[in-house]
């Protein structure tokens, strides 16, 4: 029974947090992410705000298709009421073959590479996405195709007994029979031999520690051993500096730290709140000789409602520079054009660089939002769907600087910008789908596609 406190004292206190539907997942993984705990006085007018907060920071973990919290069991002699959460889990087991890209995006494999099926991955990937109930993600992956690669990762977020520490690991290895040796007109050139040999191989591993001390900050620091070789045809027919002087391998420890503090509410698709993040990289600890780097990153990630669940405007704002300011090896030297680090309109294109900053900032406006009920032969997790669609439209500028790689790659060293309208899909409160039309600054425009899973 909800209750309705328009005429009762201004501040309530909360007492007990009763939660139903979570068949798998532990309570304090949703207790977690709540700012509202028992004992707390709240002001009448604030609790509508902080209830939904609440309810988008558990909706924002991915684990969960559908949460509804409302007030139950008020007391007018307490002023103690008690708050009730209604959830639906979603599906966490995903023993799914692997059809996949190996390019940067959807985009580059379609235009670039002629939709080339020799570039798709195929094998199979088990992933649980709350493998124990304690929002534990254990992911398996085996690759064969264009990319032969072997990965298990385990995140355990709940070690100590204050729900504070968190432990993880993993371990990875890939080998490929072309490779991607050098960078001409902002676009990576790739090669490969006739007999197919194995052109290059990586292997990485190493532990991770994470605290969160509270519901909005997070730290980690983890350390891992890289080692990575090429075949001597890239050295002596590619690029000689891959690796540096031409060197046909290189192993280092790094040594990182991540840290956010993270106040959307909705991480999914954030319409208000902010995200303030930064990170400490040093790869090479002394121990090999063969790689010295110290880098940071910070930025910083703004959302401001205009119409309330309705219109925001967005902006995030990021910049990385190397405070070493060496030599570093072709394989090592990315920036822009990796990951969401793309500027609208340059999808095709990658800027490597030493340093680089990027300003992506949006308009966006929610033209559907809702729960649908599908049939009820499906699974318990499938039974209700979350359908949201957004429309957006981007404007992005962004600058690299590099001073040894610059031949032929005009993009580095200027500003550049990108802007266009953009069409979002959400499925499931976890499975985003972008498709985007986009301009940039050198006269090209085009349609570009992507997708991402919350996880």
């Amino acid at each position: 029974m909800t209750v309705n406190l328009l005429s009762q004292s201004s501040d309530i206190i909360i007492g007990t947090v009763i939660i139903e539907g979570n068949h798998h997942t532990k309570d304090k993984v949703i207790l977690r992410e709540m700012n509202l705990t028992q004992g707390d006085t709240v002001p009448l007018q604030e609790i509508s705000t902080r209830l939904e907060k609440d309810r988008l920071r558990i909706l924002g973990t991915g684990l969960f298709n559908y949460v509804s919290i409302n007030l139950k069991n008020y007391n007018p002699e307490t002023l103690a009421t008690d708050i009730s959460l209604t959830i639906e889990e979603n599906w966490y087991l995903f023993p799914v073959p692997i059809f996949e890209l190996a390019d940067r995006n959807f985009s580059v494999w379609w235009q670039e590479q002629n939709k080339s099926l020799d570039r798709v991955n195929y094998g199979f990937r088990l992933s649980h996405y709350n493998f124990t109930g304690n929002r534990d993600p254990l992911k398996l992956k085996v690759h064969f195709g264009y990319t032969r690669k072997y990965e298990l990762n385990y995140q355990y977020p709940y070690l100590a007994v204050d729900n504070k520490l968190g432990i993880g690991g993993s371990i990875f290895y890939s080998e490929r029979r072309e490779i991607g040796y050098k960078t001409v007109g902002n676009k990576t050139l790739f090669a490969q031999t006739d007999d197919e040999r194995k052109l290059l191989s990586r292997f990485r591993v190493g532990p991770e520690l994470k605290y969160r001390p509270n519901t909005y900050d997070f730290h980690a620091i983890r350390i891992e051993y890289h080692h990575n070789k090429i075949d001597q045809f890239v050295a002596e027919n590619l690029n000689s500096d891959y690796f540096l002087n031409g060197k046909l391998g290189i192993q280092f420890f790094y040594l990182e730290y991540d840290f956010n503090h993270d106040k959307r509410p909705y991480t999914t698709y954030p319409l208000s709140g902010h995200l303030v993040f930064g990170n400490i990289k040093k790869e090479g600890l002394g121990v090999f000789g063969d790689f010295d780097n110290l880098s940071i990153t910070a930025g910083i990630e703004k959302h401001f409602p205009i119409i309330e669940n309705k219109l925001s405007i967005s902006t995030r704002n990021k910049a990385k520079t190397n405070i070493i300011r060496k030599a570093v090896s072709f394989a090592n030297n990315t920036g822009l054009g990796y990951g969401t680090d793309i500027v609208t309109g340059y999808d095709l294109y990658v800027m490597d660089g030493t340093d680089y900053g990027i300003s992506m900032n949006a308009i966006k406006y929610v033209l559907y939002d809702n729960n649908l009920n599908t049939a009820k032969w499906m699974p318990r997790q499938f039974r209700k769907m979350n359908l949201s669609l957004f429309l957006r439209f981007n404007i992005d500028f962004a600058y690299v600087n590099e001073n040894r790689y610059t031949a032929t790659n005009s993009l580095n060293n200027r500003i550049i910008y990108g802007y266009g309208p953009a069409l979002d899909m959400i499925l499931f409160n976890n499975f985003l789908f972008s498709f985007e039309y986009s301009f940039n600054d050198i006269g090209e425009r085009g349609l570009y596609l992507s997708n991402a899973i919350s996880f």
